[in-house]
């Protein structure tokens, strides 16, 4: 709630709709783009609003957007999705809860890799993967990227150290054991944090372009940002309008993720960086 005199309700107001109007306006000439005919795309000066939708363009960029491609996103985003949630929260609960040595110096060895680069890393992980036969398969994409957990360890760690003792007390003087406790207690009430981090690797694993074109040399093997990339080089023939179909159907199924998961993705960062 904002106090204070009108005026500074109203210029409050404006501004936050000014800011939303100017990271709203590349997403909306996404859009019409797409929409327009081949002419319309390059003609000058630019149009706000397609003269003529075009849908032909839809089934246009499915066809140039190789199934097998999207098929290899998938499988991607899912498995490091999964992979990680259950890192992050197994290992963030340890170091939250559950006493044994060394403990203290372990969660200090996950914070120090946050401020390690990822182009620091990224020769050393290529040279492991290339020598353990991993490159252009699904294990040379994949578990690399899942090794990243340091974010989400701390974020769930954060989490799980504002979270009652006596809860877990109770229900370990019941006789319930650590696997117990943690699947039958800790779990139900990690709903918040569990969305928020699921919305984010989401997002950051279907939009991965870096390390997918560095460990794969075969268009099997290609993701969906390297195939959306190849349509954007001055070699390709294809029209913009096309081009930025195809961009905007990738787009898509993140931007609804997302505003599905945004409630639970302020509220689990929010619990989690309280400490």
């Amino acid at each position: 709630m904002i106090v204070g005199h009108p005026w500074r309700r109203r210029a409050h107001v404006a501004a936050v709709c000014a800011v939303g109007l100017i990271m709203a306006a590349p997403f909306y000439w996404l859009i019409i783009n797409a929409l327009k005919t081949p002419q319309e795309v390059v003609g000058f000066p630019p149009t706000w609003f397609p003269h003529e939708i075009r849908w032909q363009n839809v089934p246009d960029a499915l066809s140039l957007l190789n199934v097998t491609s999207v098929i290899n996103s998938l499988i991607f985003t899912v498995a490091v999705t999964i992979c990680q949630l259950i890192l992050v929260i197994t290992t963030g609960f340890a170091l939250a809860k559950m006493p044994f040595p060394g403990r203290t110096a372990l969660l200090w060895m996950f914070i120090i890799t946050l401020f390690v680069p990822f182009q620091v890393v990224l020769i050393p992980t290529f040279i492991i993967v290339r020598d353990l036969n991993w490159i252009d398969s699904y294990w040379g994409l994949i578990v690399p990227v899942i090794a990243q957990t340091s974010f989400g360890v701390f974020v769930f760690r954060q989490f799980y150290v504002s979270m009652p003792d006596e809860i877990l007390d109770a229900a370990r003087i019941d006789g319930a054991n650590w696997g117990d406790v943690f699947l039958k207690i800790v779990v139900p009430l990690s709903g918040a944090p569990i969305a928020a981090y699921v919305a984010v690797t989401v997002l950051t694993a279907w939009n991965m372009y870096v390390w997918p074109l560095i460990s794969t040399t075969v268009n099997d093997m290609r993701v969906l940002p390297l195939a959306i990339a190849a349509l954007a080089t001055p070699s390709s023939q294809v029209p913009g309008n096309i081009s930025m179909m195809a961009v905007l159907i990738s787009t898509l199924p993140i931007i609804i993720i997302f505003i599905f998961c945004q409630r639970y993705f302020i509220n689990g960062l929010g619990g989690a960086l309280k400490e």
